[in-house]
């Protein structure tokens, strides 16, 4: 599935290169047809080359994922839609919905098989449309378009337009059983962030980079994970953990967050400052100052 995905970036820009790039070297419908062929088979090329990096890596991943917990046929791994079906098998049970799901991996490898089929039905009816004897060029603002004449045969146009519209319909019940696939995969082996993962995999063509990823991950159970986390995190962070408690070392009666504890201002107002309190507590801990002036006991303390 990821060919189609892929290939539909370069066809974005394939009218806008052959009209602003290419047009000058038009000069008849032939030409055009060459130049449109051409385009389709070096992208359809360079597309299959990076499919085929993805699909490798891929399989590796699985492969290893398997092999870790002794499954069996760990060829299907590098197989287009079998490694779909192959993921399934290392997700095991999915819920959608709260309804639990078993064979999800073989629902996405079957809406995945026929969604390829009807892209590839589209793709040679589109190319059969730009044969030389089924084409009229036509000028419009400028815009060099070539327009189908009338022996395009009658199949043609129909499949374009209403294989099209069926395959992104086909293609939404395949992002949906990809989605919940690899939900569920990811939980599996990537418990700390499988959303963002399972994007990469389900809308994105990168599932083969995703997986390879996780490779060497064990498998474990995200509710139990996330259980876990959550009884870590109210034991150290939770209104009575032991740094957040009331007696806490950030609590309001803690040791650092005292009315006499650490955090303390030092400039806080003394209650008893219009009593002559001390102004130099240095010396030898009888809290007193150095001046007789500041001590009302001043004259029991002369030694005769």
């Amino acid at each position: 599935m990821e060919f189609f995905e892929l290939f539909n970036i370069p066809m974005l820009f394939m009218s806008e290169i052959i009209n602003f790039i290419i047009k000058p070297e038009i000069n008849d419908v032939y030409d055009f047809s060459n130049i449109v062929l051409s385009y389709y088979f070096i992208s359809a090329l360079c597309v299959l080359g990076v499919y085929l990096v993805l699909l490798l890596f891929g399989g590796i991943g699985l492969n290893k994922l398997a092999k870790k917990q002794g499954l069996k046929h760990r060829w299907m791994a590098f197989l287009p839609f079998f490694n779909t079906y192959y993921a399934g098998k290392l997700a095991g049970e999915t819920q959608f919905f709260g309804q639990k799901m078993k064979r999800v991996g073989l629902y996405a490898m079957l809406s995945e098989i026929a969604y390829v089929a009807l892209q590839i039905f589209v793709l040679v009816a589109t190319v059969i449309s730009y044969f030389p004897q089924y084409l009229t060029l036509e000028v419009t603002d400028n815009v060099l378009i070539g327009q189908p004449n009338a022996d395009l045969p009658s199949w043609v146009e129909p499949s374009i337009t209403y294989g099209g519209l069926v395959a992104y319909l086909v293609w939404f019940f395949v992002l949906i059983f990809f989605c919940v696939l690899y939900i569920a995969f990811f939980r599996k082996y990537y418990a700390r962030g499988p959303i963002l993962l399972a994007f990469l995999s389900s809308i994105l063509p990168f599932r083969g980079f995703t997986i390879f990823a996780v490779r060497n991950n064990a498998p474990v159970d995200y509710n139990d994970y996330i259980r876990r986390r959550t009884q870590a995190y109210m034991r150290g962070n939770g209104p009575y953990g032991p740094q957040n408690g009331p007696y806490g070392g950030n609590g309001p009666y803690g040791p650092q967050s005292g009315p006499y504890g650490g955090n303390t201002q030092n400039n806080a107002p003394d209650p008893f400052e219009g009593f002559g309190g001390p102004e130099n507590t240095n010396s030898g801990g009888s809290g007193g100052s150095n001046s007789s002036d500041d001590d009302p006991f001043s004259e029991f303390n002369d030694k005769k």
